[in-house]
């Protein structure tokens, strides 16, 4: 541990003359011994809905730890010697190491992108994205932020999220009584809410807990004039070991023709009135077969990004991305994926999946991977002007 001198004692030495832990009030022992660490500028201004003082740490707005302790009544304490903050309230347990900005809530690993400092005053402070990551979502549950800057290409402009069962249908049930309808449902809001943020226009299947039919979703999909489909669902099998984190699309099993003669029938392409396309059934079907193809191509890439980011983010095991004949997805003519985001029939994973905090990385990893995707094609288009 490196050792900073205050001009009386070095920080060794003061903390092992303390106990190990400390209450909130944790700062104000650090002030007494620190003398200088990130340079900073006090705001009385109101940010991001936050009623407390903020700190201008290199440029970013910060908030004093045991400020932001003391407003939500969290329990916070201080291990001196590992430099790491422990933050309790409820069922959530944080935990944040000085210098840092990679966390612990309930020992799922997240980055809040900027570090958690000590001020030159030795006030612990914590960046401005802790409050939204964090504080909004398990201590407050505060409204989001304002939306962001689309950071997507124009590729992407409109999402149909579809949540899984619903209404009468409670789909699969854990062993403490978890309804999958509930699990889609709050996943499949979040995820919304985060692509609204990025300016992404969302189409929800059911933003309520009721019943809609695979065929119903599947024409909401097809008359929403949207890029893409994402259908959000929980796993379940006979035996409780089975766990895991899959996507699909559908299958290359899938008679592609058989679909496109449908499509052909019942559908229309963008094509001029007059135009020789319209005037031939088979060369409809020839073109609705090559945009099966192209979707499903599509679906595959979307898939892929998803469990990489699911990986990344939630560190879940991932089962791969698998193709299958589910309706929903034979029924939408816009690639498409079916997300499984876990067996509510493994004990450990029900446990995970009723937990806010899991949920909400669960969206998150489900937008990384749509907005991964779209970036993935954009410059793929650009290349290839």
């Amino acid at each position: 541990m490196p050792m900073y001198r205050s001009g009386r004692k070095t920080f060794n030495q003061v903390f092992l003359s303390l106990t190990r832990y400390a209450t909130v009030g944790f700062s104000l022992a650090l002030a007494l011994a620190m003398n200088g660490c990130a340079t900073v500028s006090h705001r009385q201004d109101k940010v991001a809905g936050f009623p407390l003082q903020t700190l201008s740490v290199k440029g970013k707005v910060y908030f004093p730890l045991v400020d932001v302790c003391s407003y939500l009544k969290i329990e916070c304490d201080y291990d001196a010697l590992g430099r790491q903050i422990s933050l309790r309230k409820a069922d959530t347990e944080v935990k944040l190491l000085l210098d840092s900005s990679m966390i612990l809530v309930n020992g799922s690993a997240l980055d809040i992108e900027e570090p958690v400092v000590l001020t030159e005053n030795g006030v612990a402070a914590v960046p401005l994205q802790f409050k939204a990551r964090v504080l909004d979502r398990f201590y407050c549950q505060l409204p989001l932020n304002e939306p962001q800057e689309s950071v997507l290409p124009l590729r992407i402009r409109r999402v149909v999220v579809d949540a899984g069962h619903g209404g009468h249908d409670p789909g699969a049930i854990g062993r403490t009584g978890l309804r999958e309808k509930d699990v889609n449902l709050d996943i499949a809001k979040r995820l919304s809410s985060l692509l609204r943020t990025r300016g992404i226009d969302v189409v929800m299947t059911r933003p309520i807990d009721t019943f809609i039919s695979l065929e119903k979703r599947a024409d909401i999909a097809n008359r929403a004039n949207a890029d893409l489909f994402i259908s959000v669902h929980s796993n379940s099998a006979r035996t409780s070991g089975l766990n895991g984190f899959e996507v699909y699309y559908v299958s290359e099993k899938m008679n592609d023709v058989s679909r496109a003669l449908a499509a052909a029938k019942t559908a229309s392409l963008d094509f001029s009135p007059g135009s020789f396309y319209n005037s031939s059934l088979d060369l409809k079907v020839t073109l609705w077969d090559i945009l099966y193809t192209q979707n499903r191509a599509e679906s595959i890439v979307l898939a892929q990004n998803i469990c990489q980011e699911a990986n990344r983010g939630i560190g879940v095991k991932i089962l791969g991305v698998k193709g299958a004949r589910f309706s929903v997805l034979r029924g939408t003519r816009i690639p498409g994926v079916l997300v499984e985001v876990g067996f509510l029939s493994h004990p450990t994973e029900e446990r995970r999946l009723r937990n806010g905090f899991y949920r909400q990385q669960v969206a998150e990893a489900l937008c990384s991977g749509i907005i991964n995707y779209g970036r993935q094609y954009d410059l793929a288009s650009a290349t290839y002007k």
